[in-house]
């Protein structure tokens, strides 16, 4: 699982991503140690036929122009594919992403002051009471962000309430932020998700506006499900397959009711956040579940924090 793939950003100072030169050094490792499924051994899996004994498949999260620019170009290269899952509300006009509004702000200003900003900003009837003991628990137990970074994100993915979320995040934007300037950037375009499909890529539904699902009514859940893959459709002038990857990612972020959903909408199988190897009793039992490593567990996986400094993707 990989998120920003990029050569060092000048402008986002406290920004965490793994280096353009790291992800090809990690894919030299790859390469050497397990090798790679095809796309056709891995689609194939579904329709039952063999499981690979290894091999490594790469995926791909949130659209980001990181993607097209630089990573398309080295699988080309290596005659490599990928899954990329998309967030589609920002191609409706909606705007850059909640989720990527914080991560920008983060990466510009750093936890400590957006921290700081946030909770000059918080009232207590913003926040909402239940699941918070679960979700302090459960929440970027994989990173290593300092913790004011991770107090920054876990507030506002997870204990504000939905309907506050995005009053705050106009405030910090508004105050720190050319909010329309940074969204033109941060991904790949409509065409450019067209052409990975065209170079032999899959594409697959992140959601529209990459939201928390088990925080949201079953008829929410639908809607989001429903109107991404209807969009990418219609990019793409067809998917190659129904794919789906859950935001945020942890067994607390979905419900038995969201896989239901995708069972019910012809979504052929969803990656988790859960580091293991994929088993023959996922493929059968529970293909809406599927586990997935973070690239940040393997060798050369470690993000750079600012310039240079090794932190996790």
């Amino acid at each position: 699982m990989y998120h920003y793939v990029r050569p060092t950003p000048a402008d986002l100072p406290f920004s965490r991503y793994l280096h353009i030169d790291d992800f090809r050094k990690q894919l030299d490792f790859f390469a050497a140690d397990e090798g790679f499924v095809t796309r056709e051994d891995f689609l194939a899996v579904f329709d039952g036929g063999p499981i690979p004994d290894k091999g490594v498949v790469l995926t791909f999260d949130d659209a980001i122009d990181d993607h097209y620019r630089h990573v398309l170009p080295e699988l080309r290269l290596r005659g490599l594919w990928g899954l990329f899952y998309v967030p589609t509300g920002m191609y409706a006009g909606g705007g850059m992403l909640d989720v990527h509004r914080v991560h920008y702000l983060l990466g510009r200003h750093g936890g400590m002051a957006m921290l700081a900003e946030l909770e000059a900003m918080v009232e207590p009837r913003m926040l909402r009471s239940d699941h918070v003991a679960e979700f302090q628990h459960k929440t970027y137990r994989s990173q290593t962000n300092d913790e004011a970074t991770t107090e920054f994100k876990r507030m506002l993915n997870y204990f504000v309430d939905i309907e506050w979320r995005d009053r705050l995040l106009d405030r910090l934007m508004e105050r720190f932020a050319d909010a329309e300037v940074v969204s033109r950037d941060w991904y790949m375009s409509s065409r450019d998700i067209r052409d990975m499909q065209h170079a032999g890529m899959i594409i697959g539904s992140h959601s529209i506006s990459h939201p928390v699902f088990s925080r949201l009514p079953v008829a929410d859940q639908e809607r989001e499900i429903v109107g991404s893959f209807a969009y990418l459709e219609d990019v793409t002038g067809g998917l190659a397959v129904r794919t789906f990857c859950y935001p945020h990612g942890g067994f607390h972020t979905f419900t038995a009711d969201t896989e239901r959903l995708l069972d019910e909408h012809r979504c052929r199988f969803s990656f988790n956040v859960e580091p293991r190897d994929i088993s023959r009793d996922d493929i059968h039992h529970r293909p809406q579940a599927l586990p997935r490593y973070n690239c940040n567990m393997f060798p050369h996986g470690k993000a750079r924090f600012g310039a240079d400094e090794s932190m996790d993707a």
